[in-house]
């Protein structure tokens, strides 16, 4: 009987066992010796590392990493943090099949979007380890989120010591399922090792994922992951650059009280985005349900508006002025505003398109009403950003974007308050 033979963990690993009458230390220890071992199973704790990708997209980046973050806490398990990713353009098509999508994404440090000496040593005061990114390359193709496992190669990791689980991306499932999923991993790859060799060293498995986005169905585990998204600390000089950019419009301290109010609006009409206005009925219907929401929130003709968008980001500067044209004559704001009026070009160009789309979030997240689209997991996660931040939920209103079909998964797996 090894000495380290821990009964409790042995059950825990291996539940069924429970149904078959072993309950105490005595009878799992006689399965153990008389059976157990030959199957390879795991009768001590195995040290975890979980692993996973993050992806498409700015917030669809954190919600992979609010995910996996929530899991690893649950499980005690560490973690690895992955890659950023930035797509090319804006201007490019973006869609879910992979034969139509036009957009491609470049692995780049995470430290482009969060303050990750900041997220590790918060964890590691709570227990948990986190590992930063051990390479960016090679990096998986997220044409295909759902299978976009870990492709880079970790100093010390075994790679047959690498479980995978499937199956996961976009499927809102509880945590109590997720855990049950990780476990038959780690026992089924320890297992196949151990019976290829009974002494195998049994020190540490690896649990692969693909892209965590709205892998967990939040309300499940609400409270760790209200932790895991207050943790999430953006990168210090993005705060930066959104500072000067409210400083600017409020004509004083970014910090202070505002000399000057303004409203916010994240509207989504950029090329990559086209398939949403084509199902909502055209642009047409898209403005429609954006003037409806503005109305909802206040937007007034006596307050400006800072507008979130990528147009300008490829150039398409005849249809920011359109968005001016369309909100000025609604009677919806004073002006329009936007990051370009406040931080210089040689500034911006060195951003890509998920930093300055972070920027844009920070300055947004200080708006008096906000408004964005029901179908963008921007605008969903700004609204719960802003009430992680103390603002009333009536303060963050929604373009209606039913058609789009998202409204069932954001409920479920976008909630972090």
């Amino acid at each position: 009987m090894p000495s380290d033979f821990d009964w409790r963990i042995y059950l825990v690993y291996h539940p069924e066992l429970r149904g078959l009458g072993i309950t105490t230390e005595e009878l799992a220890r006689e399965h153990y010796l008389t059976e157990g071992r030959a199957e390879g199973r795991l009768h001590k704790r195995v040290r975890i590392l979980l692993r996973y990708t993050a992806g498409t997209g700015l917030i669809n980046q954190h919600y992979s990493h609010i995910s996996a973050i929530a899991l690893a806490a649950t499980l005690g398990a560490e973690l690895v943090l992955p890659p950023a990713v930035k797509r090319d353009s804006f201007a490019l098509y973006f869609h879910h099949i992979k034969e139509k999508n036009e957009v491609t994404w470049t692995p780049t440090p995470l430290e482009a979007l969060l303050d990750v000496d900041k997220i590790v040593e918060t964890w590691h005061a709570r227990g948990l380890t986190i590992h930063r990114t051990p390479a960016l390359q090679p990096f998986p193709e997220l044409r295909d989120p759902g299978t976009a496992f870990p492709l880079y190669e970790q100093q010390g990791i075994d790679p047959r010591r690498v479980a995978r689980v499937e199956d996961v991306f976009l499927q809102n499932l509880g945590m109590a399922e997720l855990v049950e999923r990780v476990r038959t991993a780690v026992v089924a790859k320890a297992a196949q090792l151990l019976r290829q060799d009974l002494d195998a060293p049994m020190d540490y498995i690896v649990v692969d994922l693909p892209c965590t986005m709205f892998m967990l169905r939040t309300y499940s585990s609400l409270p760790m992951v209200t932790d895991v998204a207050r943790s999430l600390t953006f990168a210090p000089s993005l705060r930066a650059l959104a500072d000067r950019v409210i400083a600017g419009i409020t004509g004083g301290g970014a910090g202070g009280a505002p000399h000057q109010k303004f409203n916010a609006a994240h509207l989504r009409l950029e090329k990559d985005a086209r398939d949403w206005a084509e199902i909502m009925g055209g642009e047409g219907a898209l403005w429609h349900s954006y003037i409806q929401a503005m109305k909802q929130a206040n937007f007034s003709a006596g307050v400006s508006v800072y507008v979130a968008s990528g147009l300008l980001t490829y150039g398409a500067s005849q249809e920011m002025a359109h968005v001016v044209e369309v909100l000025t004559a609604a009677g919806l704001c004073s002006e329009v505003l936007h990051k370009e009026q406040y931080l210089p070009a040689s500034v911006l160009d060195a951003l890509s398109s998920e930093q300055k789309a972070l920027v844009d979030f920070l300055v947004l997240a200080r708006g008096r009403s906000f408004v964005g689209l029901g179908s963008s997991t921007f605008s969903y996660y700004l609204g719960e950003f802003r009430a992680m931040a103390g603002l009333p939920r009536s303060a963050s209103v929604m373009a209606n974007a039913s058609p789009i079909g998202t409204d069932s998964i954001f409920a479920s797996a976008g909630p972090v308050i």
